[in-house]
């Protein structure tokens, strides 16, 4: 009788054994087939009472490519990628329905070209918030992914976190 215990038993760790590493080998194989965007440097400029719009900026990357594909925060009624570009003298944004992140590459959202905005601000955002972010991506097998980011408001003029503020010219 204790014989077959053994033998059940044995039988029983084996097969736990088993499926444990099956288990592991599939979410290798999901790591390996849609690896993970990972966001950088996330930030939000900080706006003045009444301001109803501002920008958010960071660097994405990934080992497997991706596209952004959509942005939504609590701290907005509207998210959106956008794209700015400089004719001459002239400064053009214009919504895009999503952003490719390159196989082994990054993409920064940065001032002065593409960036994400956040429109209908439900309060004013000072130094020392965070702005809660979720980042949408579709991998190379079609895979929806969302990163959720928290991003820290810096002042209003400056050009990141920890940076200084860009002085403001002042009229006389």
């Amino acid at each position: 009788m204790q014989a077959k215990r053994m033998k059940t038993k044995a039988w029983a760790v084996r097969t736990v054994l088993a499926c444990g590493l099956i288990a592991c080998a599939q979410m290798a194989g999901a790591e390996l087939s849609g690896a993970p965007v990972t966001v950088l440097d996330a930030w939000v400029r900080g706006t003045v009472e009444g301001q109803t719009s501002t920008a958010a900026y960071m660097t994405l990357r990934t080992q497997a490519g991706a596209r952004l594909v959509s942005v939504t925060s609590p701290a907005a009624g509207r998210c959106s990628v956008h794209e700015m570009t400089i004719s001459g003298n002239l400064m053009k944004m214009r919504t895009l329905d999503s952003v490719t992140i390159p196989a082994g590459g990054t993409l920064a959202l940065a001032e002065g070209h593409d960036h994400l905005m956040l429109e209908d601000l439900a309060h004013t955002l000072k130094e020392g918030d965070t702005v809660p972010l979720t980042l949408t991506f579709v991998d190379s097998s079609g895979k929806r992914r969302a990163v959720e980011v928290q991003a820290p408001v810096v002042p209003l003029g400056a050009s990141g976190p920890g940076a200084a503020r860009h002085p403001t010219p002042v009229s006389r």
